[in-house]
């Protein structure tokens, strides 16, 4: 994808404005948050489906536990987040609704391709699930326009048709890329997206803003994703290796909590999915739902920030066709990501393992010196020696 200079323009720019300078941003028609007297769960309207969904829910991408998910339901949390291609998520998803289905709403994903591939796997969720239908069906990982194809468009369709999915969008870390077909579509409800403290405020708040003029519900992953750097600075400062570190066992709750916060300053944003690793991190993550934003969150999100500035990509997408070798910097990053923040060694290594072989054989180390140059500061050649250690 080519960019235009004024966009490289802005993206550097804002490396100059302060974090504090993010926080007040609040786009899109008014959608504050409405708290349920019992639990202090807060809910949004997911845009034109009329869905009423808490607007923290439940990411399973990370092996979720059962009953850290019950106790979620029974504090009000109402939408769940997973897909196909997560492993047993669907399976222990589907064990935790039973009982329950009408009170849940239910999305997944399915990877695309052919139209017979996704109907199988559309049926596989169901399955597994232990449901007729899903409330939501993503396209998972759409990056480009490429992806909404006939036959992916025209399956989400039939599937719905059917009434085995009530609504039907997709998934995406690069909405600016996508944004455009999804409006000249205008068959699409939902819309999963990266979106952060660490990645959201300079790059994809426009992007989210005209999606949800249009009435898409805006559905922010990977909101807390980011959060892990102030202990991984101590550890490199004691001399731990970089390739011995699991960054997501240096959670921070406290971190977590804020950048939920940050997420829901912005009124598009219906629900946010980050994961829930222990009951103590689940009650303070929905605590955080009818919190305020404070100082003290902005300071201590700005120093995460700029800890984990050398390690964590913004998924600016500014390198771009920037290797001479075509190495697809950010999708290397992200997937190196999986393991580095999020702690799920095989999701890393299973989406490296999808790159064409040309791309997998790549050796960084052999490059004197690299040519992509990260306007965010990541130190691009040394997060892809060690992709390529660690996944190849």
């Amino acid at each position: 994808m080519k960019n235009s200079a004024s966009r490289r323009k802005f993206l550097k720019a804002g490396l100059a404005i302060p974090a504090a300078g993010l926080v007040s941003i609040r786009l899109g028609t008014p959608s504050q948050p409405s708290p349920a007297a019992s639990t202090g769960v807060a809910y949004r309207i997911l845009g034109k489906t009329g869905l009423k969904v808490s607007t923290v829910g439940f990411g399973t991408a990370s092996n979720p536990r059962i009953d850290i998910m019950l106790r979620a339901f029974d504090l009000g949390v109402n939408y769940i987040d997973t897909a196909h291609s997560y492993g047993p998520s669907e399976e222990t998803v589907g064990k935790a609704v039973k009982g329950r289905r009408d009170k849940v709403v239910i999305a997944t994903k399915c990877g695309g391709g052919k139209k017979e591939e996704m109907f199988k796997e559309a049926e596989a969720s169901l399955k597994a699930l232990g449901t007729d239908y899903v409330d939501v069906l993503l396209l998972h990982a759409t990056d480009s326009p490429d992806r909404l194809t006939d036959d992916t468009v025209g399956a989400l369709e039939e599937i719905k048709k059917q009434g085995k999915t009530r609504f039907i969008g997709l998934s995406t870390h690069n909405p600016v890329a996508v944004q455009d077909a999804i409006l000249k579509l205008a068959k699409l409800d939902v819309v999963l997206t990266t979106y952060s403290y660490a990645t959201g405020g300079i790059y994809r708040n426009e992007a989210i803003e005209k999606l949800n003029r249009a009435g898409i519900g805006l559905v922010a992953m990977k909101v807390t994703r980011a959060m892990t750097g102030i202990q991984m600075m101590e550890d490199m400062r004691k001399g731990v290796r970089m390739q011995d570190m699991n960054f997501s066992q240096k959670l921070s709750s406290e971190a977590c909590v804020s950048a939920i916060k940050w997420a829901l300053t912005n009124s598009a944003i219906a629900t946010t999915v980050p994961g829930h690793a222990s009951m103590e991190h689940l009650e303070m993550n929905v605590k955080a739902m009818t919190e305020p934003y404070t100082e003290k969150d902005e300071r201590l999100l700005y120093a995460e920030n700029e800890a984990i500035r050398p390690y964590y990509c913004r998924m600016c997408y500014e390198c771009s066709e920037q290797c001479p070798n075509g190495m697809p910097v950010t999708d290397v990053l992200r997937f190196l990501a999986y393991n580095d923040f999020g702690g799920n060694f095989h999701q890393a290594r299973s989406k490296f393992r999808e790159l064409p072989e040309k791309i997998r054989r790549i050796r960084c180390i052999d490059c004197a010196s690299c040519t992509v140059q990260c306007p965010n500061g990541v130190r691009v050649r040394q997060r892809l020696i060690r992709a390529q250690e660690l996944l190849a």
